[in-house]
């Protein structure tokens, strides 16, 4: 599934403002590049002078039939303005100064994603439809679009299919935004401007790799291609790469036995291969994505995949880090074969994400971290774990991350709150905080104070 957030959990840089449908003789949607989101993708974005985020989580459970118009207060969309600093301000209860809901929908739960392209933000919610038979469609998701003072809201499209089976993600193209969605196999583009027009982009697909855009979206083409995998009438394995723009495909039949892709980082494809050899020992891959690399299927031989929960690395080709039952390793890349398998920690850890140069994983009540690129220094030597916080009853639901904050959602009183970590430019032995970002309900205060 998508990050949902399944984190490798990235930085988005998503730039947009929006224009007219293309329709007819009207011009296209255009795009103001001056106007920057960071985190697009997660339960937090900034942009133009203010933070949008969830005020927590929420299951789509809570939802039933009594209370499909309640407006939520935990799980709803929230904005409030930075100061000159880009800083929120908090009053003496620590609610965030200057804060507005936007929404009441329920867009801090399972599935929850936002973006803000220009004057727009995009939301999921769960879908509050009751089928023929009389039962809640709330396992199943709406993709939303409104505008950034909460007017307006639209349903771009709803799921057909309950949130774990699907994947999903939002591209920026020749001025237009494109949510591309995988449902069970079927793999759709949906315009996000003027009748939300659908494409079924393919079939039965088997395998696909959805990326985040990190930045350069406007200089680079690279997060432009979509890739998954079919299987043709020969009962081959076809490795297919998609133009979101062009809507063209490039396909590739292989002599795999299996082929699962992993990710796409860094203009490289990585995936999960058996040959069809015997003995038929499964390998991770990679190609070079920029130089018709799949064309000629010049792929390289990553690693034999004893290993598990692969994380490859922004702007980086030559390691990664992967897991097995009981250890958590870093893996050297060296050109034309598999480097060495270096122990960062002697346990599977808890990874939350991989981000910065930095792993976060969750220890009990810990958020600790370890610096990748000083263990590299030293590749003999277990990592040294640093502790970044302790956050008590925190929840596993979603993290997210950019530049400067790690995210979380943690419990206060009786409800689920958002709660932000300063990460940028830690100084050793400095005292962290998780602070809250929202607003907590009058309840929760109260008990604090007993």
């Amino acid at each position: 599934m998508k990050k949902f957030l399944k984190l490798t959990t990235c930085l988005l840089i998503a730039i947009a403002t929006i224009g007219l449908t293309a329709c007819g003789s009207n011009p296209k949607p255009s795009v103001n590049t001056s106007i920057k989101s960071v985190g697009n993708g997660g339960i937090s974005v900034i942009s133009n002078g203010y933070v949008y985020f969830v005020n927590g989580y929420s299951s789509y459970e809570s939802y039933t039939k009594s209370n499909l118009s309640n407006k939520f207060e935990v799980g709803g969309l929230y904005r409030a303005k930075l100061n000159e600093y880009g800083k929120v301000t908090y009053d003496d209860k620590g609610n965030i100064e200057n804060l507005t809901r936007i929404s009441g929908d329920l867009a801090g739960f399972e599935s929850t994603s936002l973006y803000v392209f220009g004057d727009h933000i995009f939301y999921t919610k769960p879908t509050t439809n009751v089928d023929k038979q009389g039962e809640l469609q709330t396992s199943k998701i709406d993709f939303c679009k409104m505008n950034l003072d909460g007017s307006n809201s639209t349903i771009i499209y709803s799921s057909k299919n309950e949130a774990k089976d699907i994947d999903f993600e939002y591209y920026y193209a020749d001025g237009g935004i494109y949510l591309l969605v995988n449902e069970k196999g079927t793999l759709t583009r949906i315009n996000c401007w003027g009748k939300f027009n659908k494409e079924v982009v393919d079939e039965d697909v088997k395998s696909v790799v959805l990326h985040k855009v990190e930045d350069d979206v406007f200089e680079s083409d690279a997060y432009k291609q979509i890739f998954y995998t079919t299987i043709n009438e020969d009962s081959k394995i076809v490795i297919n790469n998609y133009n979101i723009l062009s809507g063209e495909k490039y396909s590739v039949t292989t002599n795999y036995k299996t082929c699962e892709l992993l990710d796409y980082q860094f203009n490289h494809l990585y995936y999960k291969a058996s040959e069809n050899s015997y003995p038929s020992k499964t390998y991770v891959y990679r190609i070079d994505a920029t130089n018709n690399a799949l064309k000629n299927m010049m792929h390289e031989r990553v690693t034999q995949t004893e290993y598990t929960n692969f994380y490859f690395l922004e702007n980086e080709t030559d390691g990664y880090i992967a897991q097995t039952s009981d250890k958590t390793y870093y893996l050297s890349y060296t050109a034309g074969g598999i480097g060495e398998a270096y122990p960062i920690a002697d346990s599977k850890l808890e990874i939350m994400t991989v981000a910065e140069g930095k792993i976060y994983f969750k220890s009990s009540n810990d958020i600790k971290y370890i610096d990748y690129y000083d263990f590299k220094q030293n590749p003999n030597t277990v990592a040294t774990q640093h502790t970044l916080v302790t956050v008590t009853d925190m929840q596993t639901y979603d993290y997210d991350i950019d530049t400067n904050y790690l995210y979380v959602y943690a419990k206060k009183g009786e409800n689920t709150y958002l709660y932000n970590i300063y990460i940028n430019n830690i100084i050793e032995g400095e005292t962290i905080e998780a602070k809250h970002l929202g607003s907590y309900l009058s309840t929760d205060i109260e008990e604090e104070k007993e």
